[in-house]
């Protein structure tokens, strides 16, 4: 090989973009742990267990302390809880596991479209999945 030649030298280039743009990206993908990490606890649920209804947060050492576990009801309150956070942590998004749709409300299915439509607004990185789908059925509703 000659790296004199004009081509060999656009692929080189290439090849060490690409391996650079590759490794910027790997390198702030949000990661679950390091994020907020929710379930959906349907209403119907949390009324037979005597609990409140909503979005319950998995409770985590990166994450403000609370006086109380948070369950988070609004579009409002998931807003105020992501922003109190430090900002890594808001870096590294929301991660929400659901169960089946149908044992949602029309209501609490209205909500976790209008916390997809707050994600989007306020850049917030948003991952959904179903508890039947995990660990590989997270999507990205963000973007």
């Amino acid at each position: 090989m000659y790296f004199g030649d004009a081509r060999l030298r656009r692929y080189l280039l290439s090849v060490l973009l690409l391996l650079t743009l590759l490794s910027v990206a790997s390198a702030t993908a949000p990661d679950r742990s390091k994020g907020i990490s929710l379930h959906m606890l349907p209403k119907r649920v949390a009324d037979i267990s005597g609990k409140k209804w909503g979005f319950t947060v998995d409770y985590a050492k990166h994450l403000k302390p609370e006086s109380e576990e948070p369950v988070l009801q609004t579009r409002n309150e998931l807003l105020a809880f992501v922003r109190k956070q430090d900002k890594d942590v808001q870096d590294n998004g929301v991660w929400i596991v659901t169960t089946h749709p149908d044992a949602y409300s029309d209501a609490e299915q209205a909500l976790l479209e209008d916390v997809k439509s707050l994600a989007r607004e306020q850049h917030i990185p948003l991952f959904i999945s179903r508890a039947s789908e995990l660990p590989n059925g997270w999507k990205r509703y963000d973007q």
